[in-house]
């Protein structure tokens, strides 16, 4: 036919069908920014609607990459060809490949980097700060007796030497009734002085409150409630295992020392005990 080009498009292209490489390319950007800071939060113990929010911007990010890379066109793409004509448009062919290779190489490289990161990240400890024989102090570094601590009454220590970190704080207790099982009993001194990791098992919150009406330890984040007569097994709220227990003893001085390390490891990376 006289006047026709080699090709001519088959029809319109809407406008939102543009395939633009930019976009692809900003979109990954943003979803790998978006996996490392997942990975960082992750290793540094975040709460859990953090990494919930880092995760949901990372999918979302792969997922407008991927529809942008894939599924959209160039409006000059879609052609008919002359049985004579090759119907290949090179550039944008060798530019949508170099994209696929791109991408195929940038989510092996993100994944490295979170394996690298897991390398590199401090790992969680398998107990704490401490050992039998450690005495209990407080923030001031003081020992503490029983007598230090009320009918009712909570007292956070330390083991010494580690006054101060989260890790180890331990909340004395001083029940009006005596503990049950499954409450170490041989750790309890004095038959009501019982003593509890402070980190909830739940998000590793701090496990502030004690309610001696119904002898109830509360952590004020996501209202986990634990029995702190049985066990600090938990009895309300989001967490499902008890707070590690630290056994307790009395040194010849009279002081409060720990007889072991806690029971499990303390926070939401701990768990169940490890005997």
């Amino acid at each position: 036919m006289t006047g026709r080009t080699p090709t001519e498009p088959t029809g319109p292209s809407p406008a939102g069908d543009v395939f633009r490489p930019r976009w692809v390319i900003g979109w990954m950007i943003v979803a790998g920014i978006s996996l490392i800071a997942l990975a960082v939060a992750w290793f540094t113990g975040a709460r859990v609607e953090l990494l919930g929010a880092l995760g949901g911007a990372a999918a979302l990010a792969v997922t407008v990459a991927v529809h942008h890379l894939v599924v959209t066109q160039d409006a000059g793409e879609r052609k008919v060809a002359r049985p004579d004509t090759r119907d290949v448009d090179l550039p944008a062919y060798v530019e949508r490949r170099h994209l696929l290779g791109g991408g195929a190489v940038a989510v092996v490289l993100g994944l490295a980097a979170l394996f690298g990161l897991r390398r590199f990240a401090p790992s969680p400890p398998s107990g704490s700060a401490w050992s039998a024989g450690a005495p209990l102090v407080t923030v001031n570094g003081d020992r503490v007796v029983p007598g230090d601590v009320p009918l009712g009454g909570v007292v956070t220590v330390w083991p010494e030497g580690f006054e101060g970190t989260e890790r180890a704080a331990v909340m004395l207790l001083r029940l009006r009734e005596d503990p049950e099982p499954p409450t170490l009993l041989e750790g309890v001194v004095d038959d009501t002085l019982v003593g509890y990791s402070r980190l909830c098992t739940h998000a590793g919150c701090a496990v502030a409150l004690f309610r001696d009406i119904d002898q109830a330890l509360f952590c004020p984040c996501h209202q986990a409630t634990f029995d702190a007569r049985r066990g600090a097994q938990p009895t309300a709220g989001p967490a499902s295992i008890p707070l590690p227990q630290l056994p307790l003893g009395l040194a010849d001085e009279g002081h409060l020392i720990a007889t072991g390390d806690l029971t499990a490891r303390p926070g939401p990376v701990g768990g169940r005990p490890e005997r």
